[in-house]
């Protein structure tokens, strides 16, 4: 929040619970910017995202939304939208932040000059991995002036840059993302290929499960391994192709049980009183019989 707001940036998010429940919710956990209920599901609606997979007249829960986020400019025009096909699993809050900053994640900025050989470098962009959160695992390469990486699909006998993770319990990934590629003409052959220059930046959104999270109570970490491959090239020849194995340490959010999901000890880190809501939702779908809150 620090960051958003520093950035010059509200946040606000908007759900089919009652007030009550979003103030109990927003006490419970700390939450700082603003709760807005939408109970009869109106501005859901309107956005054409209320959530038709829950069935009208069975669920309680029918009026919730497809999860998602809006980035909106100064003049109310949506700039950017993130919505996932996984109900479980929610965008953080650095793609966020740089959509609001008008910042495109494929176009990096180098902060030095070219360097003599291609370097490249791997972090995590965000503090920690939690559960159903997406944060991008970044691969930065730095290229020669004068030098090229191949998109894919690569000539023939060259290879295109790769960045693949290995498969570890609990973790979900993504496709990679990669930047726009650039056309290049060969001057002896005239073949257009695609190519990267500059700083090149892949990103791989990547999250952990549930399954990881129930056998780390408390906070732990994660290794993310894998291997990134490619190649430099200039207009006249190519260097070997290179492969390189990484291994980084990623801290992982322990589970914050409430009173609807209680460990087995009993113990309830934070108290919003969700049992007293969760049967008011259900009375309000019984008695509405319509699902807009009546």
């Amino acid at each position: 929040m620090e960051a958003f707001e520093a950035a010059g940036v509200g946040v606000f998010a908007l759900s089919y619970d009652e007030p009550e429940a979003l103030a109990d919710f927003g006490s419970a956990y700390g939450i700082t910017y603003t709760l807005l209920s939408d109970p009869a599901s109106e501005v859901i609606r309107s956005f054409g995202i209320l959530n038709t997979l829950i069935d009208e007249n069975d669920h309680p829960w029918f009026g919730i939304p497809f999860p998602g986020a809006y980035v909106v400019d100064a003049e109310g025009l949506i700039t950017h939208k993130f919505f996932e096909n996984n109900l479980a699993i929610r965008i953080g809050p650095e793609p966020l932040l740089r959509a609001a900053r008008g910042e495109a994640a494929d176009s990096p900025v180098a902060d030095h000059s070219p360097p003599a050989e291609t370097k490249w470098r791997i972090f995590v962009d965000g503090e920690r991995l939690a559960i159903g959160v997406l944060r991008d695992l970044v691969v930065r390469i730095d290229v020669p002036a004068g030098r090229h990486l191949y998109a894919d699909p690569a000539p023939e006998g060259n290879v295109p840059v790769t960045l693949n993770l290995d498969e570890a319990p609990g973790l979900v990934v993504r496709d990679v993302v990669k930047p726009a590629s650039a056309a290049l003409t060969l001057g002896g052959t005239g073949e257009v290929i695609q190519v990267y220059e500059g700083s090149v930046e892949l990103r791989l959104p990547v999250t952990v499960n549930g399954d990881l999270i129930a056998v780390t109570k408390e906070p732990g970490e994660i290794t993310l391994s894998g291997e990134l491959r490619w190649q430099t090239c200039d207009d006249q020849m190519c260097d070997l192709p290179r492969r390189e194995k990484f291994g980084i340490a990623v801290a992982i959010a322990g589970s914050v049980p409430s009173e609807l999901n209680a460990s087995a000890d009993g113990v309830v880190v934070r108290g919003m009183n969700a049992p007293e809501h969760f049967d008011r939702m259900a009375r309000r779908r019984t008695q509405s019989g319509t699902g807009d809150g009546g």
